[in-house]
């Protein structure tokens, strides 16, 4: 069970997190009596026993509620425990005891990711509280010292001004960390929901092309025209399947790290073989493609069907952005030690503040429109490439179209 509150980081499961929790305490409990059975005596297993229920009761209140655990609940948990800690502080010497705020900041870092920011403030300050009047309590006397040696008044009262500024700055910390993990989180889930968007849209323009062109080629009677109903199906059916493709790569490089089924590839018949699939792709949009080829490049060790996607990828994204009249051009280079492909378009081009970005996930190269595309295809290239133990750049100019270059080792390692 997962739980999502407004304003908590989403995620965390907090019925796992108190299952262990309860699980530790009942192991603490067991042991401190044992203690106190086996090897000393004078342990004061009851007072700590008392606070450790304390602990327990909401603790197991949390770990065995059914659905969304409220928000009001967590916090009289959160309260417990500081009482908890408060106490288990006085048992075990009161101010002269170091290790109390390192509890009190694990209370506030749950608080914190479990709630929300401001429950972090919140938990330090009815921890600097308790630990106040903890200590002013027993310097009044109104509570036992259970240790021989007590601190002067000026040190005690050093100490709480410490330990208050200490459990603030925790806060401060957790609630900073969490916010920025919240946001970037946020940030991801609107693009991700953005490009779901987009693929849905992608996806229905080209199913309506191959649709409607279908249905025209039963009535269209010119062998020409029905030959040019074909080309567009086809160029439908491409853009759909990179689509797809791109979106099912990214999934499988999430789930798991990308390891290339190395074999031997030559690079140019690869290229020749995946320029032909996108031909249809060009025709269609009256953009031409052609190709220089190094007579002699060596044979790499590689995943064919991997560098296939990022080579497809490259092509695709080029004839995407390059208008009707212009021309996409694909090289291969090589040494001895590497070989480069280059894809060249006579397109839009790219300002020079997306080009940082156009290689993460999701992020999309802005038309005269609209931001075009799921923002995957690059995203999938540059993890190829750095599979392969290669890499992938980008020169571009906006008006002056763009140069993608692929360069990958020959061998296996880059050797």
């Amino acid at each position: 069970m997962t739980t999502q509150r407004q304003g908590a980081l989403p995620g965390p499961n907090v019925r796992a997190i108190y299952l262990i929790k309860a699980v530790a305490f009942v192991a603490i409990l067991a042991t401190v009596w044992l203690v106190k059975w086996l090897v000393s005596p004078n342990t004061l297993a009851g007072p700590i026993s008392a606070v450790i229920v304390l602990i327990l009761m909401p603790t197991a209140a949390v770990a065995l509620w059914r659905g969304q655990v409220p928000a009001w609940l967590l916090g009289a948990s959160f309260a417990a425990d500081i009482v908890a800690v408060t106490a288990g502080i006085h048992y075990g010497g009161g101010v002269d005891q170091v290790s109390g705020p390192l509890l009190y900041a694990a209370v506030i870092a749950l608080a914190g990711l479990l709630l929300a920011e401001r429950a972090a403030f919140v938990a330090a300050a009815g921890s600097a509280l308790s630990y106040a009047l903890l200590v002013w309590a027993e310097y009044a006397k109104l509570l036992p010292h259970w240790v021989p040696y007590g601190r002067p008044p000026d040190r005690q009262a050093g100490t709480v001004i410490m330990v208050t500024l200490f459990l603030f700055i925790v806060a401060w910390a957790i609630s900073y960390t969490v916010g920025q993990i919240r946001r970037a989180y946020a940030q991801a889930d609107a693009i991700r929901i953005e490009a779901i968007g987009v693929l849905s849209h992608d996806l229905k323009n080209p199913l309506a092309i191959i649709h409607g062109y279908s249905q025209m080629i039963e009535d269209e009677e010119d062998a020409s025209e029905r030959l040019e109903y074909v080309r567009r199906i086809q160029h439908s059916v491409q853009q759909a399947l990179d689509l797809v493709h791109n979106v099912l790569d990214a999934s499988a490089m999430e789930a798991r790290p990308l390891q290339p089924n190395r074999g031997p590839v030559r690079l140019n018949e690869l290229v020749t073989q995946i320029l032909q699939q996108y031909q249809a792709n060009a025709a269609s949009k009256g953009v031409q493609t052609s190709t220089a080829l190094a007579a002699e490049l060596p044979v790499i060790e590689a995943d064919s069907q991997l560098l296939g996607r990022a080579v497809g990828n490259l092509i695709s994204n080029a004839l995407k952005f390059t208008d009707e009249g212009g021309s996409v051009r694909v090289e291969t280079t090589g040494t001895d030690r590497e070989v480069r492909l280059v894809v060249r378009d006579t397109g839009r081009g790219i300002p020079a503040a997306q080009q940082a970005e156009l290689f993460k996930k999701y992020s999309r190269i802005a038309s005269g429109r609209a931001a075009e595309g799921t923002g995957l295809g690059l995203y999938i290239v540059r993890r190829i490439a750095e599979a392969h133990g290669g890499s992938v750049r980008l020169t571009s100019e906006p008006g002056k179209g763009s140069t993608f270059t692929l360069e990958l080792p020959v061998h296996a390692g880059g050797g």
